[in-house]
């Protein structure tokens, strides 16, 4: 505490020395602000004004005033500064640094397009630097971390080959400047931020044996950085993401001990850095969360129960340290949830119950101050929780209830947003959980109402983007409901009407196409036909039999296709 308190006067000191003015004020003032980063950042930021003030053609104190704009949470401020640098600097390398900056906290505010036009600035000033000095590190490192940004938004817009090729560029030129002066703690850095990126990539791309590599390589980097600057939280924080990332790669390519080890190993990390750090405990709770995930589908259903309480208990108690704010919220909701899942998968519908139900009233209370399409998705979300743990105890008229219940809220949210295609899409399916559950519980019409609603929802997405194989198979399904509701109800002509449109959907989606899936959807959409009879109805019972005959032969024959099969030759 007496160091601390050093620092500090030291800081006040150098401040008031600089607002006198003189030769060394600009130093000083940016010597107090550097004393006085980490405790008083109000005071900081006075004193990298001022010295941009006294020396208003350096740029530095500039940026390190964006920085520490943003870092708390003012970034209109960031951006002005940053904004500032890039405009009126001369110095190519500043409004680079400005340039990526700014790319930043587009990035974080979600603003995709102009993400990538500051990077692609960086890349541009940065290129231009290294054309005139290829020997200059400092250039190709930043040059690296705008590609290897750019490489990221590649990757969310599907453009996988893009990114691969992006990421592979930054991490080679990232670790031929190590050659060149050796791995600094800020290219380390760097270089395990690459290498952990490249991995994600290979995951998203089955390559999970090399991807496993390339999180060996980061967790490596960033342990020595967590040992080597103690007092910086990120790098237990990044490598217990690592770790995480690692037990995924582990889990995938079938090395089950390992998974377990790797996911204990990021807990641990998180656990070490909560104590210390109180703001990193919603990171802590994530990884229970990602740790039960991990347990659930390894089959360790008890580890797995255990890690999602230790979630929920965590997140409520932070929850009520927030005082209702939104995100925290959202966040014990989707626990809860996932706690729900697993107790029904679990076959523990009461505890099911219990965390769907907590959430739904969590849900009404935000909803009924935030009466927003975010919430009412969320109680939607709750709804169809409860619904599916009806649907388990065989509970038809509360399962029918639950998914009624789920299908308004799904409606008010789209209310809110109708342009959002999301939101109607979720509405289409909603509607075919409530059709199923009426036709469950006896309620044919209900279930008819609900299948043709949902149909025509799916058939105005799947005329609007012809090409879009998801819309087309979700009108499929759509139609398939219908047409059992229909046959439920008495009207075989429109049960046929229905399944006649699937099957040309089905023709259209598989066509030329000897898939499994495509032999199997066929194979029972022929059968409803066959089914209903009519002039073709022969054909189609010839067209069924044939291609079960294939899933048979194949061995991927379901019990229930199995009973189909036999009841359409005549046993």
């Amino acid at each position: 505490m007496g160091e601390d308190r050093k620092l500090a006067e030291a800081a006040e000191a150098l401040h008031a020395t600089a607002l006198k003015g003189g030769p060394g004020a600009a130093l000083a003032a940016r010597r107090a602000a550097v004393l006085a980063e980490r405790d008083d950042p109000d005071l900081a930021r006075k004193a990298l004004a001022l010295a941009a003030q006294l020396e208003p053609l350096d740029p530095a104190p500039r940026l390190a005033l964006a920085r520490l704009h943003a870092e708390q949470g003012d970034l209109a401020a960031a951006k002005a500064e940053a904004a500032g640098v890039l405009s009126d600097a001369v110095d190519q390398a500043a409004r680079a640094r400005a340039a990526f900056m700014l790319g930043e906290m587009a990035r974080v505010g979600s603003d995709r397009g102009m993400a990538r036009g500051y990077y692609e600035t960086t890349l541009k000033l940065e290129d231009a630097l290294l054309a005139a000095n290829r020997a200059d590190p400092t250039a190709a490192r930043w040059y690296a971390r705008a590609r290897g940004r750019l490489a990221e938004l590649d990757a969310g817009d599907g453009h996988f080959d893009r990114a691969l090729a992006g990421a592979e560029g930054a991490l080679a030129l990232l670790r031929a400047a190590a050659a060149q002066i050796g791995e600094t703690p800020v290219l380390a850095a760097d270089i395990a931020d690459a290498e952990l990126r490249l991995g994600a990539l290979e995951m998203d791309s089955d390559q999970a044996t090399s991807a496993r590599r390339r999180f060996t390589e980061a967790i490596g980097r960033y342990e020595a950085l967590a040992i080597t600057e103690k007092q910086e939280p990120h790098w237990r924080a990044v490598l217990a993401d690592a770790w995480a990332l690692a037990a995924e790669a582990d889990y995938v390519r079938g090395a089950h001990d390992a998974a377990r080890a790797a996911m204990d190993k990021a807990l641990q990390a998180r656990i070490r850095l909560a104590a210390n750090n109180p703001e990193e405990a919603w990171g802590l709770a994530g990884t229970w969360r990602l740790r039960g995930a991990l347990r659930a589908a390894l089959g360790d259903a008890d580890a797995a129960a255990e890690s999602l309480t230790q979630a929920r208990l965590l997140a409520e108690t932070l929850c009520t340290r927030a005082a209702g704010a939104e995100a925290p919220s959202r966040f014990v909701i989707r626990t809860l949830l996932d706690q729900a899942d697993h107790a029904i998968r679990s076959g523990d519908l009461n505890r099911a119950r219990e965390a769907a139900d907590t959430a739904r009233t969590r849900a009404e209370a935000m909803a009924e101050t935030h009466p927003s399409a975010t919430w009412f998705t969320e109680n939607a979300a709750c709804w169809d929780r409860l619904g599916e743990v009806a649907r388990a105890a065989e509970a038809h008229a509360q399962m029918q209830d639950a998914f009624a219940r789920a299908v308004e809220f799904r409606r008010m949210a789209r209310d809110r947003d109708p342009e959002n295609a999301m939101l109607t899409r979720a509405v289409a399916g909603a509607l075919v959980k409530l059709g199923e559950a009426a036709l469950n519980a006896g309620a044919a019409q209900s279930a008819r109402a609900a299948f043709h609603e949902s149909s025509a929802i799916r058939l105005h997405f799947a005329d609007t983007a012809p090409d879009d194989r998801r819309a087309a198979y979700a009108l499929a399904v759509a139609l398939e409901r219908l047409g059992l509701a229909a046959l439920a109800c008495g009207d075989r002509n429109a049960a046929r009407g229905a399944w006649e449109e699937e099957l040309m959907l089905a023709e259209r989606l598989f066509a030329n196409d000897d898939s499994i899936e495509g032999i199997r959807f066929r194979a029972i959409v022929h059968a409803h036909l066959a089914d209903v009879g009519g002039s073709h109805g022969e054909d189609h019972r010839t067209q069924s039999m044939a291609l079960f005959d294939i899933l048979a032969k194949a061995g991927v024959i379901t019990e229930r296709e199995a009973a189909l099969r036999k009841k359409l030759w005549g046993g």
